[in-house]
């Protein structure tokens, strides 16, 4: 049996968006009492086999929602806290931000992680991770949802170039679709890919979130 060798995968965490349109901060926002938004998915990732993980965050952000696992990380170089100062401009700039602390902690991989998918969990992560480190003629292995690529993903250095050179608020959809690049897309069920991004969509994760409390957040 051939062994198969484990690259240095990063996680960026992107907690840096405006929450426009839930009108409020959202990664403080509490799923169930005591388990803020923000940190649910970061302590998945924080429990996985991700080298570290940098969490990148707005400017003037209070970090009260970053959890017990990442505050006791920090120290130990296992979370690293990355400052956006142009988060405002949209997605893309928190990416470069995250990608170039990535890069400076010598990523082979870079696993990109939204903060606002709560439901994201350590199997879909190891899934990823492993198929990055065996499929290594890939540029990327992407989670998805019927053949379409979705974050949490990994993408190997042959994108760090012109992920980092979007601008706006726009993630990497649009390299994905690209003959630059090729990959492998792990399908995942749609709870999975749940994003917060409203009042009605928070108030249904809050639901679900007390059914799924005894499976879903465990401690690391």
């Amino acid at each position: 049996m051939v062994s198969v060798r484990k690259r240095k995968v990063v996680g960026v965490y992107l907690a840096a968006g405006s929450s426009r349109r839930m009108g409020t901060s959202k990664m403080s926002l509490e799923l169930v009492r005591g388990v803020p938004l923000g940190g649910v998915a970061l302590q998945q990732a924080l429990g996985s086999e991700l080298s570290s993980v940098v969490v990148v965050v707005r400017e003037g952000d209070s970090l009260d929602w970053l959890p017990a696992a990442a505050l006791a990380q920090i120290p130990l170089g296992g979370c690293h806290i990355a400052v956006c100062p142009d988060a405002a401009s949209g997605m893309a700039h928190s990416l470069r931000t995250g990608i170039q602390a990535a890069k400076e902690l010598g990523a082979e991989g870079i696993m990109i992680l939204l903060a606002d998918q709560p439901f994201v969990d350590r199997a879909m992560l190891y899934s990823l991770t492993n198929a990055f480190n065996e499929h290594t003629g890939e540029d990327y292995i992407a989670s998805g949802e019927q053949g379409q690529p979705k974050p949490p993903l990994i993408m190997g250095p042959s994108m760090w170039q012109a992920t980092a050179s979007l601008k706006g608020d726009v993630g990497a959809r649009s390299l994905f679709r690209s003959p630059l690049y090729r990959g492998r897309i792990l399908e995942g069920t749609e709870l999975l890919f749940m994003d917060i991004d409203t009042a009605d969509r928070y108030e249904e994760a809050k639901k679900l979130s007390k059914k799924l409390f005894a499976n879903h957040f465990m401690s690391i």
